[in-house]
Protein backbone atom coordinates (compact mmCIF):
# COMPACT_ATOMS: atom_id res chain seq x y z
CA UNK A 1 0.00 0.00 0.00
CA UNK A 2 1.48 3.49 -1.13
CA UNK A 3 1.06 6.17 1.36
CA UNK A 4 1.20 10.18 1.39
CA UNK A 5 2.10 12.25 3.22
CA UNK A 6 0.00 15.11 4.17
CA UNK A 7 0.61 18.38 5.57
CA UNK A 8 -1.05 21.60 6.64
CA UNK A 9 -0.57 24.75 9.11
CA UNK A 10 -2.76 25.07 12.27
CA UNK A 11 -1.94 28.32 14.81
CA UNK A 12 0.54 26.51 17.54
CA UNK A 13 -1.52 27.42 20.30
CA UNK A 14 -4.19 25.24 18.73
CA UNK A 15 -2.02 22.39 17.87
CA UNK A 16 -1.11 21.98 21.55
CA UNK A 17 -4.13 22.02 22.69
CA UNK A 18 -5.86 20.01 20.27
CA UNK A 19 -2.73 17.37 20.88
CA UNK A 20 -3.39 17.30 24.50
CA UNK A 21 -7.19 16.16 23.90
CA UNK A 22 -6.29 14.12 20.91
CA UNK A 23 -3.58 12.14 23.54
CA UNK A 24 -5.97 11.69 25.95
CA UNK A 25 -8.75 10.10 23.45
CA UNK A 26 -6.26 7.59 23.08
CA UNK A 27 -5.12 8.12 19.54
CA UNK A 28 -2.79 10.10 17.93
CA UNK A 29 -2.63 13.30 15.15
CA UNK A 30 -1.93 10.72 11.76
CA UNK A 31 -4.98 8.92 13.16
CA UNK A 32 -7.59 11.13 13.01
CA UNK A 33 -6.16 13.22 9.48
CA UNK A 34 -6.47 9.49 8.16
CA UNK A 35 -9.91 9.02 9.64
CA UNK A 36 -10.89 12.18 8.29
CA UNK A 37 -9.28 11.60 4.65
CA UNK A 38 -10.76 8.31 4.56
CA UNK A 39 -14.22 9.37 5.65
CA UNK A 40 -14.31 11.80 3.12
CA UNK A 41 -13.07 8.70 0.50
CA UNK A 42 -15.67 6.58 1.21
CA UNK A 43 -18.63 8.92 1.66
CA UNK A 44 -17.76 11.96 -0.21
CA UNK A 45 -19.04 13.90 2.64
CA UNK A 46 -16.94 17.25 3.55
CA UNK A 47 -16.68 18.07 7.03
CA UNK A 48 -18.25 21.54 7.08
CA UNK A 49 -16.36 24.14 9.38
CA UNK A 50 -20.27 25.26 10.52
CA UNK A 51 -21.09 22.07 11.91
CA UNK A 52 -24.78 20.92 12.58
CA UNK A 53 -23.31 19.90 15.61
CA UNK A 54 -23.03 23.98 16.99
CA UNK A 55 -24.79 23.15 20.03
CA UNK A 56 -22.27 20.91 21.12
CA UNK A 57 -18.61 21.73 22.40
CA UNK A 58 -15.62 21.37 20.14
CA UNK A 59 -14.79 18.19 21.98
CA UNK A 60 -18.34 16.45 21.74
CA UNK A 61 -18.04 17.83 17.89
CA UNK A 62 -14.77 15.49 17.65
CA UNK A 63 -15.78 12.50 19.20
CA UNK A 64 -19.73 12.39 17.96
CA UNK A 65 -17.38 12.83 14.34
CA UNK A 66 -14.99 10.21 15.43
CA UNK A 67 -17.67 7.53 16.11
CA UNK A 68 -19.54 8.49 12.89
CA UNK A 69 -16.15 7.72 11.44
CA UNK A 70 -15.83 3.46 9.79
CA UNK A 71 -13.63 1.32 11.99
CA UNK A 72 -9.70 1.28 10.35
CA UNK A 73 -8.51 -1.89 10.44
CA UNK A 74 -5.58 -1.51 7.57
CA UNK A 75 -2.80 -2.00 10.18
CA UNK A 76 -4.44 -4.66 12.05
CA UNK A 77 -5.07 -6.50 8.88
CA UNK A 78 -1.08 -6.14 7.77
CA UNK A 79 0.87 -9.42 8.05
CA UNK A 80 4.34 -9.50 9.91
CA UNK A 81 5.61 -9.31 6.50
CA UNK A 82 3.86 -6.35 4.95
CA UNK A 83 4.48 -4.66 8.62
CA UNK A 84 8.40 -5.37 7.76
CA UNK A 85 7.83 -4.35 4.16
CA UNK A 86 5.92 -1.14 5.56
CA UNK A 87 9.00 -0.10 8.38
CA UNK A 88 11.69 -1.16 5.57
CA UNK A 89 10.45 1.39 2.86
CA UNK A 90 10.25 4.45 5.55
CA UNK A 91 14.45 4.26 5.86
CA UNK A 92 15.40 2.80 2.03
Amino acid sequence: MATSVVSGRVDEHIRKRAERFIRAAGTTPGDIIRCVWEHIASTGEVPAAESPRADLTSWEQFMSFRQELPEATWLSDLSDQDMRDMIAKRYA
